[in-house]
């Protein structure tokens, strides 16, 4: 069932963003990188629930909104951006202990995206385990990233430790990223 839910959201969500470079045409529950937040939410929401990302030049936040085929969307933006531009937006969906589950997932949403993307540069990062911070064990993610002159597009599964993370769930992540955020977030990232 959520292959079918996911696989229908790609579809519907990318015709566009098939004939284009443009990053900004691929939409997560109708939000696009380039979006302000605050067409979406508040003002009040978003300083009240955000969560900061490591230097603090990026801030994340978790919309709480009861979205149709994700169980939780995530967008990210820089804090003196006034109009809380949208510079990263992911769905993802949680698949409890179930790791191996989320990788079939990822190759069949891969098949897809190699249909639709065919010209875009792809590639496979694994983060290794214990990559995430000795706060978070043996955590580790398998991400297939789709490159394109405005962005990324990744299909992320990560796998947590469930010794030092027991209320965290294994989960696919479906990524969309501006160039400059993706950039900044690979060099934090080492």
């Amino acid at each position: 069932m959520k292959l079918i839910i996911l696989l229908i959201i790609i579809l519907l969500n990318t015709q566009s963003f098939a004939k284009s470079d443009e990053i900004s045409e691929f939409e997560i529950e109708g939000i696009s990188v380039g979006d302000s937040l605050l067409n979406f939410t508040t003002t009040n929401y978003i300083k009240n629930n955000f969560g900061k990302w490591y230097d603090d030049e990026y801030h994340q936040l978790i919309l709480n909104n009861n979205f149709l085929h994700y169980e939780d969307v995530i967008v990210s933006f820089k804090p003196t951006d006034k109009n809380f531009t949208v510079v990263s937006v992911s769905g993802s969906i949680n698949y409890g202990t179930k790791i191996n589950e989320c990788y079939e997932e990822q190759k069949k949403v891969d098949k897809v995206f190699l249909g639709i993307f065919p010209d875009a540069d792809r590639r496979v990062d694994i983060l290794k385990k214990g990559s995430y911070g000795p706060e978070n064990g043996d955590t580790n993610s398998k991400q297939i990233v789709y490159d394109f002159a405005g962005g990324t597009a990744v299909i992320d599964c990560l796998d947590w430790d469930q010794k030092f993370k027991p209320k965290y769930k294994d989960r696919i992540l479906i990524s969309i990223d501006d160039k400059e955020f993706r950039s900044w977030l690979v060099k934090n990232s080492t």
